[in-house]
């Protein structure tokens, strides 16, 4: 086939013009930015540091309890999620879409098992256990997820009866909250294990209400800052670093 003079000029020109025009890219999403607090948490190693501070802080504190009381006599209390379990890559999921947390998406969440550890968490944990102290959990998560969440701490490496002995969850649909009547039970499942008259020395968590209400004097309490993702933190908001 004969291609006349100007067909081969427009072909020439269109060849000129691929050569000389950048291929087209997958377009990033930057189109949103993570809130100060969960980038905080997901970017800033100093959210880490500040865990294992306050960690450090219930380490020092276990060991003063260990050495004037027997072994199985005592036993801390915490939270898990922003306290053991750190779930920013949930929270990072919901701001991409633009949304907030959902408990159908939050079941998915847990389902999946994907959380990681709170850094100093599981040194402090292993640090009670090695002192003769008892480890409960107790946490807003609901009944349901409850074999999630065993498996999601058996994955970062925390089994029960090595590590814990209670996991007290809410139940749903109507379970309170407020988590008052669970820590009362603590002690008497301890017992019930073989383990009588312990007593809570300590509790640790990310958020006020991670404690006895109303506050009494007596009870300690280790706040871990989770940047406000959640409920009404015990710590105050990250504050910008200013260079």
């Amino acid at each position: 086939m004969t291609i006349s003079p100007f067909l081969k000029s427009i072909f020439v020109a269109a060849a000129l013009a691929a050569c000389t025009t950048p291929p087209a890219t997958t377009p990033q999403d930057n189109s949103f930015a993570l809130s100060e607090g969960v980038d905080w948490v997901a970017n800033n190693p100093e959210w880490g540091e500040k865990a294992e501070e306050v960690y450090a802080l219930a380490t020092d504190y276990v060991e003063e309890v260990a050495s004037e009381r027997p072994a199985n006599s005592w036993a801390v209390v915490l939270d898990i999620d922003e306290t053991v379990l750190n779930n920013v890559d949930y929270q990072i999921r919901r701001e991409r879409l633009g949304e907030g947390y959902t408990p159908e998406s939050w079941s998915n969440w847990t389902a999946e098992k994907s959380a990681t550890l709170v850094p100093g968490a599981k040194e402090f944990i292993e640090r009670v256990n090695a002192l003769g102290g008892h480890v409960a959990l107790v946490t807003n998560r609901a009944d349901t997820q409850q074999l999630w969440t065993e498996e999601n701490l058996a994955a970062v490496g925390l089994e029960r009866n090595e590590d814990f002995r209670v996991l007290l969850t809410k139940a749903e649909p109507d379970g309170a909250s407020e988590k008052d009547a669970r820590y009362e039970l603590v002690p008497a499942m301890l017992a019930v294990q073989g383990y009588p008259d312990v007593e809570i020395v300590a509790y640790i968590g990310d958020n006020r209400y991670d404690r006895p209400m109303p506050v009494r004097e007596e009870d300690k309490f280790f706040c871990i800052d989770q940047g406000g993702m959640y409920g009404t933190p015990c710590a105050k908001d990250p504050q910008p670093v200013m260079n």
